[in-house]
């Protein structure tokens, strides 16, 4: 394989093509990942409950800020992310790939929207609460949003580190989230999926689209490959990305609706759902704000 093909096949195939095609199929990282082999010899150890997905919310910071912030450290994350996670399938099992495995939790969180597995709105009240379910969620959410508040002028003119910016996108999104949701703590963060759903979406279409052709290519053994680029005509695009993050919003508040009548009280049925739908127009608007800004 060209060296010149990695960066197409982990940015713009695994990371975005294996997120696109778990909104349409289902968690099909958990059928592609070569990583799995490792759980056919295991010592069968008990996964700690306590960890729950936060070595999965690490592991995608920690990939966010190879993509976003330093991409030629690429060789070296993929070294130590097959390390890690063929050492936690040989000791805990396929279970280490469900919870801890940042690409098979990403790919999990947004496989519950297949429209071929079922309700996805009954998928998404299903998601399990783990410890580090609403990092993972905000490292998803704040890591696409930074990707565009890194390319506006304004972040430009402010000649921050972009590692600083990454860090505190995730954290505006994280906190937010708590301050809204204080009282359910994770119980809420599923409604958040649609959301990331909507927004990478948006956000990496026309980069899937076209990129997209150039890495398939590259896999092939193809250097000179030329695009075609019909599916960026920026009509298409600016539909798309408006369509996807208003999607996104809309199945948000559906979803986060059906879990609140079932958390809160009759009488707060309808004041207690104002500061999760105050957060969800909050994130909708900076979204597309954010999208026609870059």
């Amino acid at each position: 394989m060209p060296a010149q093909a990695w960066p197409h096949l982990v940015f713009v195939l695994l990371w975005v093509g294996v997120a696109v095609l778990s909104m349409l199929f289902g968690p099909v990282w958990r059928v592609l990942n070569p990583l799995r082999l490792a759980a056919r010899v295991t010592l069968g150890r008990t996964y700690p409950e306590r960890l729950g997905h936060w070595p999965a919310a690490l592991g995608l910071l920690a990939f966010t800020w190879v993509e976003l912030v330093e991409p030629d450290a690429l060789p070296w994350f993929l070294v130590v992310y097959a390390v890690v996670n063929v050492a936690g399938g040989v000791v805990f099992g396929r279970t280490w790939f469900e919870r801890a495995d940042g690409f098979e939790v990403s790919s999990t969180l947004l496989g519950r929207l297949s429209p071929l597995r079922g309700n996805p709105f009954r998928a998404l009240v299903a998601t399990p609460v783990r410890p580090g379910l609403v990092a993972v969620v905000a490292v998803l959410l704040g890591a696409t949003a930074f990707d565009s508040i890194g390319s506006t002028p304004t972040w430009e003119r402010l000649t921050a580190p972009d590692w600083v910016g990454l860090v505190a996108t995730v954290a505006l999104v994280a906190g937010s989230y708590l301050l809204a949701c204080r009282s359910f703590g994770g119980q809420l963060a599923h409604s958040l999926i649609p959301i990331v759903a909507g927004y990478v979406v948006a956000h990496y279409f026309s980069l899937l689209a076209v990129e997209g052709q150039r890495g398939i290519a590259l896999l092939l053994g193809v250097t000179d490959f030329a695009p075609n680029t019909a599916l960026a005509a920026p009509v298409l695009v600016a539909s798309v990305q408006v369509g996807a993050v208003l999607a996104g919003h809309l199945l948000a508040v559906v979803s986060a609706h059906d879990r609140t009548l079932r958390l809160f009280p009759p009488r707060k049925h309808l004041t207690g759902q104002v500061p999760l739908l105050v957060l969800m127009v909050g994130y909708t608007s900076g979204g597309l704000a954010l999208l026609f800004a870059s």
